[in-house]
């Protein structure tokens, strides 16, 4: 049984991150500001402390005579136009804040560090699904800020994995956050609205269900490995095709209404996860439409 301590606890990934290593048999602490995450998502045998990662102070007092094993470093920022808008709010946050807890976790004596990146932002358009050795090709400061902080993960000295996973969607997720369509669809039809969908709709990600990337955190921590590694199903789904597949999971949806694309959003996002399985002898496993169920189920 390991200790360990998952930054971002009480958000959606982090939540769920929390959820699978405690059916390992791990003792888990979360740490959240709450800023955008809810208590009510961390699990009922998680200790919860309240703190900015942000404020190297706090952090340190906040942590101050705790021990770990190791961390899983999901807190940060997510939205693309917002970095725009707030780059040096994403340089505090994802930069500044995984120096502080790269830092403080070695303080408390943590031996390994699970750091989540961003498939999408780091590498940009993906013609084709982009394996590890694509360089990074970051068009925004929420990009440039996680590539940043990738680097100072690489050079901490602990053990470290850096994920770098898909659109992440499932249970708890929010439906302000641009990633977040899944969410903001089973929404509006929820509600009986019309399902917005941007442009012509043919914009691809890769969707990869919550749940499998908090198996690949329970992989990255059990294997000696280190380095970076994919978390994506290998798959570019177009939103035209997720409308598809939700038609097909809850039947014929109120409408579809098409509005403007939001300037500089990506095209195509494809990750290639053949290095995780073949090293972490980690792969997905959920499909979009029985992850889609899952989370209607969930909500």
């Amino acid at each position: 049984m390991a200790r360990i301590l998952v930054t971002g606890g009480a958000g959606f990934v982090g939540s769920s991150v929390a959820e699978a290593l405690l059916k390992e048999g791990d003792d888990v602490v979360a740490l959240d500001d709450l800023s955008t995450g809810d208590r009510a998502n961390v699990p009922a045998r998680v200790d919860l402390i309240v703190a900015d990662i942000v404020d190297a102070g706090a952090l340190e007092r906040a942590l101050e005579r705790r021990r770990f094993d190791a961390i899983v470093h999901c807190a940060s920022r997510t939205k693309v136009l917002e970095s725009v808008e707030k780059p040096d709010l994403y340089q505090r946050v994802i930069v500044d804040g995984t120096r502080n807890m790269l830092v403080v976790g070695s303080r408390c004596g943590a031996r390994d560090f699970v750091n989540f990146s961003s498939g999408g932002v780091i590498y940009g358009e993906t013609p084709t699904c982009a394996g590890e050795d694509v360089p990074p090709a970051p068009i925004s400061p929420y990009g440039t800020c996680k590539a940043a902080a990738e680097r100072l993960v690489a050079s901490s000295g602990l053990r470290a994995v850096t994920l770098r996973p898909g659109n992440i969607y499932g249970p708890r997720q929010r439906t302000d956050l641009e990633g977040g369509v899944v969410a903001i669809f089973m929404r509006q039809w929820r509600d009986g609205r019309a399902v917005t969908v941007r442009g012509d709709g043919l914009m691809e990600r890769d969707y990869v269900f919550v749940g499998d990337v908090a198996r690949a955190v329970v992989a990255a921590l059990r294997s000696p490995r280190r380095g970076v590694y994919n978390v994506g199903t290998g798959v570019a789904t177009s939103i035209n095709a997720l409308v598809t597949a939700m038609t097909t999971v809850f039947g014929s949806l109120p409408a579809v209404e098409h509005v403007p694309e939001r300037p500089g959003e990506l095209r195509r996002s494809c990750l290639d996860a053949s290095r995780a399985a073949a090293e972490l002898r980690w792969s997905p496993t959920v499909s979009l439409e029985d992850g889609l169920r899952i989370t209607a189920t969930a909500a």
